[in-house]
């Protein structure tokens, strides 16, 4: 997808560029996370960003994109210029670069992070920012807690959602812990044949059978 039109997208939705900044964005060199989160709150639409998270983000983009400090004095002149604008004439007005740098400050707003998690390496260039204040769990935030951080204390997935009609429980089911009846009581090894498919020796599972009977002929 287009970065201008997923930009405008969430312009659609009121997500961003939704509340005018009073007074001017330009970022001052003597104090660039004060106007790094002046600029972030005008784009976001929130007045409440946690201040300690804006400069943790503004120092991770900096590390991650040295330009991006001059980058971001451009996008705040853009922005104070088109500041009489319906919020879809200010998106006009922005260059491809200034949306990618509005985009480079959403983004890590939205999801606490920066950078590109990998899930198949041990590194990448991902930087947490914050769990707690990351915006994309505000929209459900009085129906599902945080992921693996209960607001509602300890166990509170035990108690029987309102409305729903549980059927009945051994009486000691929380105490189970181990000792639960399906409870594993040790983890088996691996088949050969599903191994050779696993790591890649084999492409099918009837060809990793041959290789492993195969293999344990000469056993």
């Amino acid at each position: 997808m287009n970065r201008r039109h997923f930009l405008r997208l969430m312009l659609a939705s009121g997500i961003i560029i939704s509340v005018p900044a009073s007074g001017s964005l330009a970022v001052a060199a003597s104090e660039p996370h004060h106007s790094f989160l002046r600029i972030s709150q005008a784009l976001t639409g929130r007045q409440q960003l946690d201040p300690a998270s804006g400069q943790r983000l503004y120092a991770l983009l900096t590390r991650q994109n040295p330009l991006f400090p001059q980058r971001l004095a451009q996008l705040a002149r853009r922005l104070d210029r088109s500041g009489e604008m319906t919020p879809e004439a200010r998106l006009a007005a922005l260059t491809d670069e200034d949306v990618d740098t509005a985009l480079a400050i959403i983004t890590p707003w939205y999801l606490g992070y920066t950078g590109n998690p990998a899930t198949t390496r041990a590194s990448d260039d991902a930087h947490f920012v914050s769990f707690l204040s990351a915006l994309m769990y505000e929209p459900t935030a009085d129906i599902t807690p945080r992921p693996s951080y209960s607001q509602r204390g300890s166990d509170y997935w035990q108690a029987v959602p309102d409305g729903v009609s549980a059927p009945p429980m051994p009486a000691n089911i929380h105490a189970w812990g181990e000792a639960s009846p399906r409870a594993a009581s040790r983890i088996a090894p691996a088949q050969p044949a599903w191994l050779a498919v696993v790591e890649g020796r084999a492409r099918t599972y009837a060809e990793a059978l041959r290789l492993t009977d195969n293999a344990g002929d000469r056993l």
